[in-house]
């Protein structure tokens, strides 16, 4: 007898095979905008990162073909919340968001540690154990103001870059103390965006600061908005249970999708 497990596995991944090789012809576009985000997502790496995979292949199986409209973050927003998008990927739930858009189930979740100056003896458990350092962060993301709270009760001082490239830039020439990140693009950064041997200078502390939820969001502008969510999030469920979900992302951790 074949086991369960086996079994339940080897129907999934034939029905992601069915979905992807046999794709309807009157597959409904939804045009989505996506941003600058590596390695979970670029216009330059093979499929747009690993996490844009990923929502190209929920979409696929929910009988879907998506084209992204790339471009800043901000932009992305506003022209999915007013149009012409349809919806954007990926972002955090927050009231606001839920004002204007429908939510997927989770697609990633993205885990952000803070970077720091190598060799320095940097320890914390809540942002007030650095809010007396210069601390840099990106704009627009969740934690700026737990932070600007935590340097205006202890002295340090908040410096906002436009990106995140920026702020490791920052980092390894000594103007900012820490900076939180997600870890992965963190470390992607580190090693293909700073000159030769920055890097070297910078370490991350292991402890999380937030695990962020990551999702795609369509406008409640789109009078079908609940079936798109509906069927792609049955979508996601297929690619997580056949497997090809964590198959993607080992191969981002490889290195596969990275810019030739």
């Amino acid at each position: 007898m074949i086991p369960a497990m086996l079994t339940r596995y080897t129907i999934y991944t034939l029905l992601f095979a069915v979905f992807l090789l046999c794709p309807s012809a009157q597959a409904e576009e939804i045009v989505v905008t996506n941003g600058e985000w590596p390695p979970y997502t670029s216009k330059e790496f093979k499929h747009g990162g690993y996490a844009t995979r990923i929502c190209t292949q929920a979409f696929a199986i929910g009988g879907m073909d998506v084209r992204y409209m790339w471009m800043p973050w901000k932009r992305g927003y506003e022209s999915a919340r007013s149009g012409p998008a349809m919806g954007t990927f990926t972002w955090n739930k927050t009231r606001e968001g839920e004002k204007h858009f429908y939510y997927s189930d989770p697609v990633f979740a993205p885990q952000t540690v803070i970077f720091h100056t190598r060799g320095s003896s940097f320890d914390w458990w809540t942002p007030d154990d650095f809010g007396h350092l210069r601390v840099g962060a990106t704009l627009g993301y969740l934690y700026e103001d737990e932070l600007r709270k935590a340097v205006n009760r202890h002295g340090g001082k908040l410096e906002i870059a436009p990106t995140d490239e920026i702020n490791f830039q920052k980092l390894a020439a000594g103007r900012i103390d820490v900076f939180p990140c997600a870890k992965e693009v963190g470390l992607y950064l580190m090693r293909h965006k700073l000159p030769p041997g920055s890097a070297d200078t910078i370490n991350y502390h292991p402890r999380l600061l937030l695990e962020a939820t990551a999702y795609l969001l369509i406008s409640k502008r789109i009078h079908n908005g609940p079936d798109i969510i509906k069927r792609f999030n049955e979508g996601l469920q297929i690619l997580r249970d056949s497997g090809k979900y964590d198959e993607y992302h080992f191969e981002s951790l490889r290195g596969e999708y990275m810019p030739q």
